[in-house]
């Protein structure tokens, strides 16, 4: 979870990077960059071994991620850019590394 945060979205026709800089819930500076296979079948993902992840595009402006662990959903998430371009709603929804589950809802400004 986040205090604040900036996205940069790559996309490309089969790979799309999301880099991510912000502040946590804790008040400590985060960077990182998740790429994301939007073809609808399973991908694991590098820095979290076991954890494997379907994206698919829900019409031309939605980015739909769900991760599975174990065969679990452990986080799902939507990137739904409006339609004039100008806004990114971003909802998030998962369980923490301590196991506590968590939801957050962020409205990011396109600059």
């Amino acid at each position: 979870m986040f205090q604040s945060a900036t996205l940069t979205f790559e996309v490309s026709d089969d790979i799309v990077s999301l880099t991510y800089t912000g502040v946590n819930m804790s008040g400590n500076q985060e960077t990182g960059t998740t790429k994301f296979n939007p073809d609808g079948k399973e991908h694991p993902i590098d820095q979290a071994p076991g954890v494997m992840t379907v994206s698919k595009w829900v019409g031309s402006h939605i980015l739909e991620t769900v991760a599975r662990k174990d065969g679990k959903v452990i986080g799902q998430s939507t990137y739904e850019l409006s339609s004039d371009g100008r806004t990114l709603t971003a909802k998030m929804k998962g369980t923490d590394a301590s196991g506590a589950e968590f939801e957050q809802v962020i409205v990011f400004d396109r600059k």
